[in-house]
Parts: C-alpha cells; structure tokens; sequence
C-alpha cells in the first residue's frame, strides 16, 4: 500500500516542476514500488475526470455503460503511454531515466487537473461569458508543462520531449474516439 507521505512527496514535486524546478525530481521515487505507487496519481484524479465527462456529455442518457466504457477508456490511457514509452526510452538510449519519467508523468496528472476542472468549471457555470479561451490558454500550459517533466525527468532535448508529448496526446485522442464510437 502506498503512505501519505509518498503521495505528499509525488504531488508536491509535480508541483514543484509546474514551478520548472529541475530539482523537484528528488522528491520522486523511481523505483520499481515507487514506479506502481506513482499510479495513484491518476487514481486519485478519476473522479476529477468524471465531472469532466459528465460536463462533456458523456452520461446524458443513461449511466451503466457510458460510465464502464469511460473507466476502461481511462484505464488505458494509464497504461498505453507508459508501455509506449518503454519502448521509445530504449530507442532514445534513456532507459535508465524511464521510471523517474514516468513517476513524475503520473504524479503530474493530480497537478494537471487542479488547473483543468476549475477551469471547465467555470467556463461550464458562465457559457456566456466569453470563457472559452481559458480552455484552450490551459491546455496549451499543460502542454508545455508536460514537455518540461519530459525535457527534464527523462532526459531528452526540448524537441524529442514535444514529440512526446504529441505521441501521448494521438494514444489518448486514439483512446476516446474509441469509447465515443463505442457508446455512440
């Protein structure tokens, strides 16, 4: 079982890449128990991205199966990255960064979605009020801050840590018009 004090250690040094502190990767623990400890992070934002689908729609008609559909959706994305990336990690010769990479990747997922839901909160609350850029101006800081984790906890050029985080937004787009197309 994961402690608190990992879970305090993994989001405040998520947070203190959000702050570009290159030494925050001290507070990760990139071992092999730190690397599936580091998964509650995105265990911890499922119900954060819940109110995000059930904002989006997702749950209008009826809640069974659109939310089994959206949960296993979520489970892959989990996972798709991070097996995608075992494999670049080798190619890029940074196989011994992998772990710390993807341990600081998944603790991010609590800091990026305390900047996400207010922010899809209000835009939701207020659709009259000329918000809607405050999406797109979050999910470009997002972006940049998961090339930073990229550029920093694996190792790579700014370049390579872009392509990265590309890759990771075609398997989760990949991901979720799967589960639209599955739930109609």
């Amino acid at each position: 079982m994961i402690s608190t004090g990992e879970i305090v250690g993994g989001v405040y040094g998520a947070w203190k890449l959000a702050k570009r502190d290159p030494g925050a990767l001290i507070w990760f623990d990139d071992s092999t128990e730190g690397f599936w400890h580091s998964f509650w992070g995105p265990a911890l934002v499922l119900p954060g991205f819940l109110v995000l689908r059930t904002i989006d729609g997702s749950f209008s008609d009826e809640l069974a199966r659109p939310l089994l559909v959206e949960l296993i959706a979520y489970v892959m994305g989990c996972v798709a990255f991070p097996l995608a990336v075992s494999h670049i990690s080798e190619g890029l010769g940074r196989s011994h960064t992998y772990m710390r990479y993807i341990v600081a990747y998944n603790w991010s997922a609590v800091i990026q979605m305390a900047v996400l839901l207010p922010v899809a909160l209000v835009v939701y609350l207020f659709p009259n009020a000329g918000l809607v850029p405050l999406n797109a101006m979050a999910a470009i800081l997002l972006l940049v801050y998961q090339a930073y984790i990229a550029h920093v906890a694996l190792a790579v050029k700014p370049g390579t840590a872009g392509l990265l985080v590309l890759l990771d937004m075609l398997i989760g787009a990949l991901i979720q018009m799967s589960a639209d197309q599955i739930l109609g």
